[in-house]
């Protein structure tokens, strides 16, 4: 992350020069070393169960040997390798599996999008049908990416655009390639955007890493390309460059007759933060991860080299203690001549108790700080009573809490840009600030205890939030409008404006 503040400080560390091509490379280097994109690679890594334990080698190790020196006798450290022993790697991949937890129980669920004043407002229930609408599968489904890519980097990136058919689209941008630049003062505010990735080119029949550059501002964007290793031009691609954000292209007789140039006046991105520090989910857990991996392995891996039963033989030379080995094998029995001589078995014992304790006390630590929920635990499901399992919820509850209003946030800021383009195309006023985001957590619940529950707070609570909590409600719009239908169609039945046995509610009468 930089502030305007970091830009200006750039441009002065650019070796003093006011050279686009020396700031550009300045920004970008600093990115790519920067702990946070160090992190990001390693909360991807383990997300896809590329872990640290795979780059260690079981056959090797250290020994301690003893030097002579003039001064006496000294110890050290010299590497050993046993290419017999064997190389096994266990992968834990506990860092997929609560991330994929934290992603179910917040978005499993659609959440609910609506339009304060829609029931009483004709024109507000018209926008929240438009709302509906875009909130489909296909944004549940850029959601789940969405909070998957924060929690894995730290932050996710959104960003829209026209297509050539200019139709208003939005896509991921991996945060790995995002620069997000915000105001100095509180560093709330997102105010530039400086994107980078890396191309292949080929000159002379060689093939070379390039990178593209695009510097995102509230007005328009300015596309750069790198023509030599580390010097950059403004993108001979473009042009206009400086673009504006998009063109409206008027067209008559099938050839473009004018173009308009526009901008939204924001960075049209939006920025879904995994938590204030925007630290990855792996951070905390890593090194217990590492260590359970280890561990396993190495247990792993002695077992398997592991010889259960072995001969002890005495008062023999090698030649004569490895034929007697071999008869062993073959009649399990042998005579022995000399009184001196002895064969003895011997049983190998591991101390697996020791190794299974640690790797189940690193399991309670990696779910505890993690803050997820084992549902291999024994007491879960045990007392499935509503206390009990908000108890186990407990952890995954602060977890997604730390998330859940950067994600109400993001999403608003997400049918700002919905909002904006259905308004210039459709000549409406609709006003973005007045949608309410609620998110349906997916839980494992008593649905009984909540059935009950929602039936005894029915007349004390809004309609519209006991669907939102009911086990069967997974649209909370849709069946609003289900049950609209059906009471229009009862009345029709019965012909008249109250149901038999039922007196109309006031705020119910048209």
């Amino acid at each position: 992350m930089l502030t305007l503040t970091d830009l200006i400080n750039a441009r002065i560390s650019a070796a003093g020069a006011q050279n686009e091509s020396d700031i550009i490379r300045y920004i970008l280097e600093d990115d790519l070393n920067s702990p946070q994109k160090k992190n990001m690679a390693d909360g991807e890594r383990y997300y896809a169960a590329e872990q640290d334990v795979l780059q260690k080698n079981f056959n090797q190790g250290m020994v301690e040997e003893t030097a002579e020196e003039e001064s006496g006798e000294e110890s050290v450290q010299k590497p050993f390798s046993n290419p017999n022993r064997s190389n096994h790697h266990n992968v834990n991949p506990f860092h997929q599996l609560l991330v994929d937890q934290k992603v179910a129980y917040i978005a499993g669920r659609e959440p609910t999008i609506s339009v304060a004043g829609a029931e009483e407002d004709a024109d507000l229930k018209a926008y929240q049908e438009l709302v509906s609408q875009v909130a489909d599968e296909n944004f549940n489904e850029m959601l789940q990416n969405w909070i998957l890519g924060a929690s894995n980097k730290g932050f996710e990136a959104l960003h829209f655009y026209y297509d050539t058919d200019g139709n208003l689209q939005y896509c991921i941008i991996p945060a790995e390639e995002i620069i997000p630049v915000y105001d100095s003062q509180f560093q709330r505010e997102l105010v530039e955007v400086i994107r980078y990735y890396s191309i292949t080119v080929v000159k002379g029949g060689v093939r070379y890493q390039r990178r593209k550059v695009e510097w995102w501002t509230a007005e328009n964007v300015t596309y750069y390309t790198e023509q030599d290793k580390n010097l950059y031009i403004r993108d001979p691609a473009y042009p206009v460059n400086p673009a504006p954000h998009w063109w409206d292209v008027d067209l008559e007789n099938g050839m473009e007759k004018q173009k308009t140039a526009h901008s939204w006046g924001r960075v049209p991105f939006v920025i879904l933060e995994n938590n204030r520090n925007r630290t990855t989910d792996l951070q905390p857990i890593k090194g217990l991860i590492d260590g359970y991996d280890l561990i396993s392995s190495e247990g792993t891996n002695t077992l398997l080299d592991l010889v259960e039963l072995y001969w002890v033989i005495q008062g023999y030379g090698g030649d004569t203690a490895a034929a007697i080995a071999r008869r062993l094998q073959i009649n399990k029995a042998v005579s022995i001549s000399d009184s001196s001589g002895k064969v003895t078995a011997e049983q190998v014992d591991l101390p697996l108790q020791g190794r299974i304790d640690y790797l189940k006390m690193l399991r309670r630590d990696i779910y505890h700080f993690g803050q997820g929920i084992d549902i291999d635990n024994d007491t879960f499901g045990t007392a499935p009573s509503g206390v009990s399992l908000q108890f186990h919820y407990a952890g995954l509850d602060h977890k997604a809490g730390r998330m859940s209003a950067a994600l109400k946030k993001a999403i608003k800021q997400f049918f700002w840009f919905i909002t904006e383009d259905y308004n210039r195309r459709n000549g409406t006023d609709y006003d973005s600030s007045l949608i309410r985001v609620t998110l349906n957590y997916s839980r494992i619940a008593n649905d009984a205890e909540t059935v009950t529950i929602i039936a005894q707070s029915k007349g004390i609570v809004s309609d519209k939030t006991l669907l939102e909590h009911h086990p069967f409600v997974s649209d909370v719009n849709e069946e609003l409008d289900q049950l609209e239908s059906e009471r229009e169609s009862e009345l029709d039945r019965y012909g008249f404006g109250s149901l038999p046995g039922q007196l109309v509610n006031s705020n119910e009468q048209s």
